[in-house]
């Protein structure tokens, strides 16, 4: 009786080569390495935005003693009606200062995140010092 040989199984037809799988990882670990450095670096950069102050004016003293101010760029706006136009970047920091023309006083707002609209406060009840140069500026700059 002549021996029989084990046959082989056929070789599956829709079997997906090992070498698939480990180019296929190796892509997908690329593209999305190189999405998350695109990301960081565009997430990092500064980009240039108009930004529109509001003036919530609490004080006896009028708009023209304020003007909006960004860092760290130092842009700088007079208020209109209330209103100033900074063009800065969306990284930048929104305040409110003394209008340079009256050097002789000195007022600064907390800071805001630049945003296409900011609304800065100005409240004249605050320490002992700031209410002194306020007062002044008050009496100089008295709304009529």
């Amino acid at each position: 009786m002549p021996t029989k040989k084990p046959q082989r199984p056929a070789p599956k037809t829709d079997a997906i080569p090992p070498a698939f799988w480990s180019t296929l990882i190796a892509i997908t670990v690329v593209v999305l390495g190189g999405l998350g450095i695109y990301l960081m670096i565009e997430n990092a950069a500064p980009k240039p935005m108009r930004v529109q102050v509001l003036l919530d004016n609490r004080c006896e003293v009028i708009d023209d003693a304020f003007m909006a101010v960004s860092e760290p760029d130092g842009a700088r706006a007079i208020f209109v009606k209330g209103v100033a136009y900074l063009n800065t970047t969306n990284k930048a920091k929104i305040l409110v200062k003394v209008n340079d023309k009256y050097p002789g006083f000195q007022f600064e707002s907390g800071r805001s995140d630049a945003a296409p609209r900011v609304t800065i406060q100005v409240n004249c009840d605050t320490g002992d010092r700031t209410q002194r140069t306020l007062d002044a500026m008050k009496e100089q700059f008295k709304n009529k």
